[in-house]
């Protein structure tokens, strides 16, 4: 390998690839997708909570508004104050309150996608008794996208009017509430098992009042509740986006736009003026192999690094990048020898995503063993997304490993047709 050739050669990639605008008009809308997904989803923050509202981009909720009437914000100040101190962290960015006017509290309002709403109003009955009204506002069809909103909602307004009701009945000289103390499980259980708290300390109040005459085994037994997992966290919809927008800047770099240009280069005859030039066929081919995989790894490293800028300290990140750049490197270097022209060489990628893709899908729905372990395409979601949801175990390294010995494969073949064939 001479370094002169090699220099010479990179260069010319360089300056074809400064004048191709498509290819880098395509990179900057790639990097233009991905800060859009960081920016407007404050919530799932690119860490990978797997929660409903981490999926603004395809459903869920992102912003939800704490809606009132002006005329009863002095009210309820005391209920808003203590939301607004018992919000967890995570869904700060996300809670926004909101004073309406009496004519608005009443009425439809049409929200932005990925928008809902828990509106409240106050309402005195003749008898002087207030009731607050809660309505819930979600997008059509989808009542769930707001469940985490509910869910926190009324544990902590159940929480606040037990301290308001408490603090009002010791002041006139009452005793407490003879309620049960705030509970510090935050799942979607607590009223549940509050529920069946409370029927166990009305069954015990009334055995404790019969006395003796309580027949046996007529009351209730205290009721523990859990909720276990699988073993396996919810898909997180950013963290999955992410992971295509990194698989696609590799692919259409070492995939699309090697074989393509290869060939312009095989139509033009300046492949065949390489090849009469003092440069060997292993210094041409090793110029191809270090500017596309440093391309391709140069912009997938950007969209990870908006998307989650701590991924790119990591190790693992950095290991599966350069398996699958090899990878999709060999498999375009192997499409780029077997064309003839560009037409060629285009429908080639396409056809050898879409029938790999058929593959995996086929194999997937039917249960089929074996064979996906033979496709890159099986391995590298695997890795790239346990990189960017910051979830990495101990068979994402297998998967890892199984990557980088298939590049070797592929990097293998395309390096052999290459030298029989490449410039033909």
């Amino acid at each position: 390998m001479r370094f002169y050739i090699l220099r010479a050669l990179f260069l010319k990639e360089c300056h074809r690839h400064v004048a191709n605008r498509g290819g880098l008009a395509l990179g900057l809308l790639l990097i233009a997708a991905t800060i859009l997904l960081t920016v407007f989803n404050p919530m799932g923050g690119g860490e990978g909570s797997g929660d409903a509202t981490s999926s603004g981009i395809v459903g869920g909720i992102h912003h939800c508004y704490i809606e009132y009437p002006k005329e009863d914000k002095q009210y309820m100040s005391t209920l808003l104050d203590h939301l607004d101190a018992n919000t967890p962290k995570e869904m700060k960015p996300s809670i926004k309150y909101r004073a309406l006017r009496p004519e608005n509290i009443e009425s439809t309002i049409n929200y932005s996608p990925g928008v809902g709403s828990i509106r409240l109003k106050l309402v005195v009955g003749n008898n002087g008794r207030k009731t607050l009204e809660v309505r819930i506002w979600h997008p059509p069809g989808e009542p769930e996208a707001m469940a985490i909103y509910e869910n926190w909602f009324f544990r902590e307004a159940r929480y606040a009017f037990q301290a308001i009701a408490e603090k009002d009945i010791v002041a006139a000289g009452g005793a407490a509430l003879p309620s049960s103390p705030v509970s510090t499980v935050t799942d979607d259980l607590w009223a549940i098992r509050e529920s069946f708290g409370r029927l166990e300390r009305d069954a015990e109040a009334a055995r404790v009042a019969l006395g003796a005459k309580a027949p046996p085994n007529a009351f209730v037994p205290a009721i523990f509740i859990e909720r276990q997992g699988l073993g396996g966290k919810v898909l997180d919809f950013r963290s999955a986006i992410a992971t295509g927008l990194v698989v696609f800047a590799l692919y259409f770099t070492c995939v699309y736009l090697l074989p393509t240009l290869n060939c312009e280069e095989r139509e033009r005859g300046v492949l065949l003026a390489q090849a009469l030039s003092p440069a060997s066929p292993a210094e041409i081919l090793a110029a191809k192999f270090l500017f596309y995989p440093l391309m391709g790894c140069g912009l997938a490293a950007t969209i990870a690094g908006i998307y989650k800028v701590s991924v790119l300290s990591t190790l693992f990140f950095w290991l599966s990048l350069g398996a699958v750049a090899a990878g999709f490197l060999g498999i375009g270097m192997t499409v780029a020898t077997l064309a003839k022209t560009q037409r060629a060489a285009f429908l080639g990628a396409m056809c050898y995503l879409l029938s790999v893709s058929l593959v995996l899908i086929i194999c997937s729905t039917n249960g089929i063993p074996f064979i996906p372990y033979l496709a890159l395409e099986f391995h590298i979601p695997r890795i790239l997304h346990a990189s960017l949801s910051n979830s990495v175990k101990s068979e994402h390294w297998i998967h890892l490993i199984a990557a980088l010995g298939l590049a070797t494969c592929w990097i293998t073949i395309a390096g052999y047709l290459f030298r029989k064939r490449g410039w033909q």
